[in-house]
């Protein structure tokens, strides 16, 4: 792939701690981009509980600058709303402060099955919520979620999260916006390439001056006053 070059460096949102909602109306490539660049800037595993096919090696690998950084992706599917409340249950007692990230694309979509009782629908989505808030609290991380609709079930989501960054594709390129955040990440190539995998791509890729800088920092030891160790 040729590589892109530009004087500028492409902004992204930068993730502290706390929980997040993504909203934009193709959420793969924005999802990916953001949890990639979050972990190339920090240290410490990322956890991932995913559904409905979000995740795949492939396209971590693919998108991905630096293909050890996928040794840090801890993955774990679910393929109903039980499962998907066991992992979050279990997720919630192993996690401790080395993580640096918990990603639940989706997390409504198991629990509007139909064949859960509507009450324990809410009920189980609420829970598997409360359970995320109060690991990110604990132990200081980030927790980046998505859903797969913005109506009334979904609302909790929308509620539990204390930033929601929404991404929406203008003539521009793509644009992320929060209450914090506003940036409109720059077009490359021709308008075609901003709504596929390769733009995501090349962006990380323009990124790397960033990350280079922050895993010298993040690996430079702390020196006294004094100058002695």
């Amino acid at each position: 792939m040729e590589s892109y070059r530009s004087d500028r460096i492409p902004e992204l949102p930068s993730l502290s701690s706390g929980v997040y909602l993504l909203d934009s109306d193709s959420v793969r490539g924005p999802l990916h981009t953001l949890v990639l660049d979050h972990i190339l800037t920090t240290r410490g595993p990322a956890y991932w509980v995913d559904t409905h096919g979000h995740v795949t090696t492939h396209l971590l690998a693919r998108l991905a600058p630096d293909p050890q950084v996928l040794d840090r992706i801890r993955v774990a599917r679910g393929f109903t709303a039980f499962q998907h409340y066991g992992l979050t249950e279990t997720l919630s007692t192993m996690v401790d402060d080395t993580a640096s990230l918990i990603i639940c694309p989706a997390i409504d979509g198991l629990y509007r099955d139909d064949a859960l009782r509507e009450d324990d629908r809410q009920a189980m989505l609420v829970r598997a919520l409360a359970m995320l808030s109060g690991v990110a609290r604990e132990y200081d991380l980030t927790v980046v979620l998505t859903r797969t609709r913005k109506d009334a079930f979904s609302e909790p989501i929308t509620n539990a999260a204390g930033d929601i960054i929404a991404c929406e594709q203008t003539r521009m390129g793509p644009r992320f916006h929060s209450d914090g955040f506003e940036t409109l990440v720059y077009p490359l190539g021709n308008g075609q390439l901003q709504t596929t995998l390769a733009f995501w791509e090349r962006i990380l890729e323009a990124r790397q001056p960033v990350y280079d800088a922050a895993q010298a920092g993040l690996q430079s030891p702390e020196v006294p006053a004094d100058g002695s160790y």
